[in-house]
Formats: structure tokens, sequence, C-alpha cells
């Protein structure tokens, strides 16, 4: 009965977790943009984000690399091991139970004074069946924060998940329609290399007439020469789009059939995509949320490291049975068991145990910095976002009432030649801004595009309504 108030007393302690308790990292978000943009309910907006460029071809290619996408298999088996790991640690607070055999010929030592000696002294055949139990007590919680810390890291890596959706998808679409502006600006400099050979013949018709000196012809040659050079690289950095794009869908660049993505039609206009409020970022954000689980992560560290300062209790159990005689093996004589309860302290490590302690907690103000700072950095790219939005559509605006001038400009100054009022020069001239400047449209054209599609995602994107084919593992952890 002496043993009942040692027990009572020691199951008593269960349930005291020592360490900090887990509070979140407050963030205090400005409430509304630089511009003054920003609305509540405006994540509905996110959802499907690319199926609003009205582009079949770009909703085909998001779902192939939704399906597809190495990183996001990667991902997707590290959140099943990261699960796997918060079944580890919870097991250590389940009672462990294991059984054992052993059939041996055994020798003592002849060399003790007892029992006396015999023919046979020493010597004994040796059977024993076993059963072993051990049940650690978590008086101090450190399998509960070992459990905790699990949980966490199994958080985050849903949340990297969800990261690495939202940025493949904005990857997809940036790489596809930086894809099709690049394929507009080839054929703009085959049209731009086109009219320069009909001018280059109008120059020496004019030469061989006698019209024209041979400067008209030597200028003519030369912007041939140069609107020719600016087409290798373009097709150069179409390849090398094409190639990432099959990358994002996890095939062979050579194997990726290309043809049907480049179109001659216009790019699409942006979608409108009215900003969320800041506060509503900061729980869109997957990477957000992923410094929010490491913090919380990092705090439950500090509690494992603290409950290894106190002492550890375990209840064994062990039942065997041994003899000599292998009937006898099962008889109640045979019987050896053991059971009460083992505790350790410990009593010096060379200020180990305290430097994990300090270690802990440094990890931990460190994790809460990294979530200060990248909720910083969410803030900034919204802004830059913004920002680059108003900017392009100001420049596109510009670009294409100055396209509508140069094309007028250059039918003004063709007649002008052909009427002999003036030189070649001014007519390469108008042909050259009239070509710089549909090109400088097209690429207007995309940084609209691409300034929404980097909006989109530094909103947080869509995660939550896409379904993933590995969804199992996307589940929220207990």
């Amino acid at each position: 009965m002496t043993r009942l108030p040692t027990f009572a007393a020691i199951l008593a302690l269960a349930g005291c977790v020592v360490g900090p308790t887990y509070r979140a990292p407050m963030a205090t978000p400005p409430e509304h943009w630089n511009d003054g943009s920003g609305g509540t309910n405006s994540a509905a907006a996110l959802q499907s984000f690319w199926a609003r460029f009205a582009d079949p071809t770009l909703t085909r290619l998001m779902q192939r690399a939704i399906a597809s996408n190495y990183d996001l298999k990667i991902a997707g088996e590290r959140i099943r091991a990261a699960y796997a790991m918060v079944r580890v640690a919870a097991a250590a607070g389940l009672p462990q139970l294991g059984v054992a055999a052993a059939a041996e010929s055994r020798r003592e030592t002849q060399t003790i004074d007892w029992p006396p000696a015999s023919a046979r002294y020493g010597q004994y055949p040796y059977y024993a069946l076993g059963m072993d139990a051990s049940w650690e007590l978590d008086l101090f919680g450190e399998i509960h924060r070992r459990k905790e810390s699990a949980s966490a890291a199994a958080d985050a890596a849903v949340e990297t998940r969800r990261d690495i959706l939202v940025s493949l998808t904005a990857a997809v679409a940036s790489t596809y329609l930086s894809l099709r502006a690049t394929g507009l600006r080839v054929q703009i400099a085959r049209s731009n290399l086109e009219i320069a050979r009909q001018t280059q013949k109008l120059a020496h018709h004019a030469y061989d007439a006698g019209e024209r000196s041979h400067l008209d012809v030597s200028e003519a040659d030369g912007r041939v020469h140069g609107v020719e050079a600016t087409i290798p690289p373009l097709q150069a950095h179409s390849d090398e789009l094409t190639h990432a794009l099959a990358i994002l869908l996890s095939q062979a660049p050579e194997a990726f059939v290309s043809s049907d993505l480049i179109s001659d039609a216009a790019l699409p206009e942006p979608p409108s995509l009215p900003p969320s409020l800041p506060s509503e970022v900061i729980a869109q954000r997957p990477d957000i949320r992923t410094a929010e689980r490491l913090y919380a992560q990092s705090n439950a560290n500090v509690g494992v490291a603290v409950a290894a300062l106190y002492p550890h209790f375990s209840i064994p159990l062990s039942i065997s049975p041994t003899t000599s005689v292998v009937h006898e093996l099962f008889q109640h004589a045979s019987l050896l068991w053991r059971m009460g309860l083992d505790g350790t302290q410990s009593l010096y490590t060379g200020g180990r145990l305290s430097a994990n302690v300090d270690a802990a907690r440094a990890d931990k103000q460190a994790a809460l910095f990294s979530y200060q700072q990248t909720v910083l950095k969410a803030f900034a790219e919204v802004e830059d976002a913004l920002s680059s939005q108003v900017a392009e559509e100001r420049r596109y605006q510009a670009l294409t009432a100055q396209l509508a001038d140069d094309r007028r400009a250059l039918r003004e100054s063709q007649e002008r030649y052909r009427r002999g009022q003036v030189g070649l020069l001014p007519v390469l001239e108008d042909q050259q801004q009239l070509y710089a400047t549909e090109d400088a449209r097209v690429t207007s054209a995309l940084s609209r595009c691409l300034a929404d599609i980097s909006l989109f995602k530094a909103l947080g994107g869509d995660w939550r309504q896409v379904a993933l084919p590995d969804a199992v593992a996307d589940r929220p952890v207990k």
C-alpha cells in the first residue's frame, strides 16, 4: 500500500507541460494600400484567376500543370512524411510492447567458489521466452511538445505546397503569355522586314533609273539587315519559353508540342482584380501561413528543450520464463517478472541541456523575425504590383496613341518619297519608329498581364478552390 501514494503523486504531475505557451505572432497591417484601394471579399476574384483571361489554351495548360508538376508531387510526398513524423512523435507517449525468445547453451566462469564445483561446473542449457513492455510517463510534457512541433511542421508542409501551387499557376500564366507575346514580336519583326525589303527594292529601282543616289541603296540595305538581326534572338527566346513551359508541365522539352500555343490574336485584356485588404492578405498568403507555423514549431521546440532538464520516468514491465529444461518453460516456478517505476535525472552534462534551451529560444526569436519579414515583403509585393498596374496601363494607352501617329507618319513619308520630295532616310526613320512602337506596345500589353499575375500571386493566389490530385495529403493535422 505504500506504493500507491507514490504512484498517485507521479500521476498527478501528468499534464504539467513545461515551456512557453504558444501565442500567434502579431502583425499590424495598414488599413489600406498606398493608392487607397482594397476591399473585403476580394479573395473571390482570385478563384480560377487564369480562366478570366478567356484563353482555353491557358486553362488547358493550367490543368495539366496542376495534375503533373513535379514540384507539387514532391511537396505532397513531404506532407506525407511530415504526417508520419507526427505519428512517430505521438507513439512515444504510448506503451511499447515487445516479445523475445532465446535458446542457448551457456557456460559460466569456473573461477568463483559458489556454487560448489562439479564435473560440468558452470555449464547448463538456457531457455527463455519473454515479453517486455514500457510506458514513458510524459510528466513534464516533452512528448506533448514533440508532437506539437511535428504537427506544426506538418502544417507548414501543407502551406508550402499551397505556396508552390500559387507560384506554379502564376508561372504557367506568365510563361504562356510571354511565349505568345514573343510570337507576336516575331510576326511584327517579319512584317517590318517585308516592308524594309519593299523599300529596298524601291531604292534599287530608283538608283538603276538614275533617280536616286547609291546612298539610298546603302541605307535601305542596312535597314533590311538590321531588322533581320532582331529575329533570331526572339526565336531563341521563344524556344526558351517553350522549354520552361514544358518543365512546368513535367514534360521533356523535345517532346513538348508548342505549335498550337502561338496565336496571331492580340494578347488578352488583363482581368479586373480588386486588391484585398492588407489584413486579408495575411490570412490568404501561404508563405505567411508557413512562417507562422514554423514559429509555432520553434515555440514547441523550446518546450522540448526545457522538458529535457526535468526527470524522466517510465513504467517497465517484463515477464520472462527462464529454465534449463524446455518442458518446464511454462511452469510457474520458471516465471521471472519485473515491474516498477524507473526514473532518471541528469546531474551534469557539461552545459549541453541548457545550451539546447538557449539555442531553441534563439531559433524561436529568429522564426518570429522571419514571420515579420515575410509579412513586410508581402505588403511590398502587393504595393509593387499595384504600382505596376497603374504605370503599365498608362504606358499602354500612350503607346496605342503613338502607334496610330507612327503609321500615319510612315504613310506620309512613303508618299513624299515616291513624289521625290524627300530622300529615303526619312522613310527608313519612320519605318524604324513604327517597328519600335509596335514592339513596345506588345511588350507593354504583356507587362499589363504580368502585373495582374503578380498581384494575383502577391494577394495569396487561389489555393482554396483548386482540387489537387493528391488531396488526402492536404488534410488538416489534428
